[in-house]
């Protein structure tokens, strides 16, 4: 019922928001995991364990590539569907959190064992 008092449009255009994002953490992700992007304090999936090493956050990087990318496929296609029918709106807004902690806890898991391996980058300073 509140479908149709007026809130599709605002959940169609936060489908489209969250589907951007999604693209650009897939990006990010990418660019990062083939060292494109070193760590920094600006752009990339920016968690501690990540940010230890270069090594860490190419791995964690490329851990994060295939659920940033199924979630962006997901959100994208619902996104789509949504122009028919608003209420598909709520996958694509479903898909981005499920992407996001998904992309959160690989990342975390292989930057841990990125560490592990090859174990921390020299503080400088």
């Amino acid at each position: 019922m509140w479908l149709m008092s007026g809130a599709w449009p605002v959940l169609a255009v936060l489908g489209w928001l969250f589907t951007a994002l999604l693209l650009v953490l897939v990006v990010a992700s990418v660019a990062a995991s083939r060292g494109a992007i070193p760590a920094n304090h600006l752009f990339g999936v920016r968690l501690p364990v990540m940010m230890r090493s270069a090594a860490a956050w190419r791995a964690g990087h490329a851990a994060a590539v295939l659920p940033a990318a199924c979630a962006f496929a997901v959100a994208l296609t619902s996104s789509s569907i949504a122009i028919a029918l608003p209420g598909a709106s709520v996958v694509a807004i479903a898909a981005f959190v499920v992407g996001v902690v998904s992309v959160f806890v690989r990342a975390s898991r292989a930057g841990a064992a990125a560490l592990r391996v090859s174990g921390p980058s020299p503080r400088r300073g």
